[in-house]
C-alpha cells in the first residue's frame, strides 16, 4: 500500500472514530441533577364537606329537633402555579431524589341550607322566628397553597418516573349563620395536610431545548378532618360550635420545567 492511500485509510479511521464517539456523547443517558424551576396548570376537584347540627355550649341543640348533619360540596376549579426544586441524580444508577417546593392558585368555595331549618320551622313556626341557617365553607380563597416536598424517581434516559409527597398549607374558611337570629359561628386560618402523588417527566432532545422538560403529575391533597367553630353570639349568652369534617382534593397538571 502507497502512503497516499495509507494516508487515507488512517483519515478515514480516525473522521469514523470521531463520529461514532459524538454520537456515543449524544446517546449518554442524561443526567437529571441540578437546580430546576418552572411552571403548571391544571385543575381541582371540589371537597365534600360534612358539618353536624349547630349546639350550645352545654351540647343542646340550637335548631332543636333537628340533628342532620349538612353535607355539601366546594366546587371544582383551576390551580396554577410554580415550582423549584433539585434533583440528585445517584451516580450510575437509574435512581432520582429531589426536594421541592411548590406554590399554586387555588379558591374553591361551597354552602347549603342548613336542613334542621326545615324541621325546627315546621314546629316552631310562626310561634317564634324562623330559622333560615346556613353552612359555608372556603378552600384557599386567602392565598391559594404551598408545598413542600420530595419526591423519588426512576430514570430511563430522558424519562423520569416518580412519586411525590409533603405537607401542604392552605387556608379552610368554614362558617354557619342565621341572620333571622343574627346568630353566627366561624374559623378561618391555615391549615396544615398533606400532599401525595406521582407523575412522569420527560426532558426535551430538541437542539436549545435541551434544559426544558414536561411533565404531568396527580396529587392529592389531605385536609385535616376536624375543625370547631365557635364564636360569641347577639342572641346567645353561651357560644355555639359546630364540627367539620372536609375530604381531600384530587388536582392533575401538566407544567414544563428549566434545569440549570
Amino acid at each position: 500500500m502507497n502512503s497516499k492511500k495509507y494516508s487515507a485509510v488512517v483519515g478515514i479511521a480516525l473522521l469514523s472514530s470521531s463520529v461514532m464517539a459524538d454520537e456515543l456523547a449524544t446517546k449518554s443517558p442524561y443526567d437529571w441533577t441540578g437546580v430546576y424551576v418552572g411552571g403548571f396548570i391544571g385543575g381541582a376537584t371540589g371537597a365534600d364537606v360534612t358539618n353536624t347540627a349547630t349546639r350550645n355550649i352545654d351540647g343542646t341543640l340550637w335548631n332543636y329537633p333537628g340533628d342532620a348533619s349538612n353535607n355539601y360540596s366546594t366546587k371544582a376549579g383551576f390551580i396554577g402555579g410554580g415550582t423549584v426544586g433539585y434533583n440528585w441524580h445517584i451516580g450510575k444508577t437509574p435512581y432520582v431524589i429531589g426536594l421541592e417546593g411548590e406554590y399554586g392558585y387555588l379558591s374553591q368555595k361551597g354552602s347549603k341550607t342548613d336542613p334542621n331549618a326545615a324541621t325546627y320551622n315546621a314546629i316552631n313556626v310562626p310561634t317564634t322566628t324562623a330559622d333560615n341557617s346556613q353552612s359555608s365553607t372556603s378552600i384557599g380563597t386567602n392565598y391559594g397553597y404551598g408545598l413542600i416536598g420530595g419526591r423519588i424517581g426512576y430514570a430511563l434516559d430522558r424519562s423520569l418516573f416518580y412519586v411525590k409527597s409533603g405537607a401542604i398549607f392552605t387556608s379552610v374558611n368554614s362558617s354557619w349563620s342565621d341572620t333571622n337570629y343574627a346568630l353566627g359561628t366561624s374559623n378561618n386560618g391555615t391549615t396544615t395536610g398533606y400532599a401525595l402523588g406521582c407523575g412522569f417527566e420527560y426532558a426535551l432532545p430538541f437542539k436549545h431545548l435541551t434544559n426544558f422538560s414536561v411533565k404531568t403529575e396527580y396529587l392529592y391533597f389531605g385536609i385535616p378532618k376536624i375543625s370547631t367553630l365557635t364564636t360569641q353570639t347577639t342572641e346567645q349568652a353561651d357560644p355555639l360550635s359546630t364540627y367539620q369534617a372536609t375530604s381531600g382534593i384530587h388536582t392533575a397538571k401538566i407544567g414544563v420545567n428549566y434545569k440549570f
